[in-house]
């Protein structure tokens, strides 16, 4: 099996686990914050729905410089969320039809102009940066779900809320 191939699955699969997360955000909780120092529901479950995105320009590209401005997309409600994941994934899976073994053991570099943050093959970002990132932030919207007594989605198995 190609690199890429493997990835198409897991990515999908994820994805569908990401949308009835997403789907399921009331957008009178959108400011809700479980401390000052967290992301509020909007800014979490938008850089969750964005992180999908990463994968396209990790295959397509050999870095991102955030001294050359990143901006995270703006949302109203759990709809605006689902587009903006739906459009991702679709643009992430072009990307990783569309790209061999040798481009995944090519280096991709993380930085903010001349200070960089990482650099090491796009396979290792695709994997470590961008879909265990994805899984972190939606474990955390996750619960952010609960404490706002919306339920949780199953995800890997049954959740308290939901069987398979």
């Amino acid at each position: 099996m190609a690199i890429n191939e493997a990835f198409i699955g897991e990515l999908q699969h994820e994805a569908a686990t990401t949308r009835k997360i997403l789907e399921r955000i009331p957008a009178e909780t959108f400011d809700w914050k479980p401390h000052e120092k967290s992301m509020s529901m909007n800014q979490l479950a938008t850089h969750v729905a964005d992180m999908f995105g990463w994968f396209s320009h990790t295959l397509d590209t050999d870095e991102l410089d955030f001294a050359m401005g990143y901006e995270q997309p703006k949302v109203a409600n759990a709809q605006e969320l689902v587009e903006i994941l739906d459009k991702n994934v679709a643009a992430a899976i072009e990307s990783l039809h569309r790209t061999d073994d040798a481009t995944f053991m090519k280096d991709w570099t993380l930085r903010s102009g001349e200070q960089v943050f990482l650099q090491m093959s796009k396979a290792a970002v695709v994997r470590g940066m961008v879909m265990n990132h994805i899984v972190h932030h939606r474990g955390q919207l996750s619960v952010y779900l609960r404490i706002n007594d919306v339920p949780v989605p199953a995800m890997y198995g049954p959740s308290a809320d939901e069987t398979m």
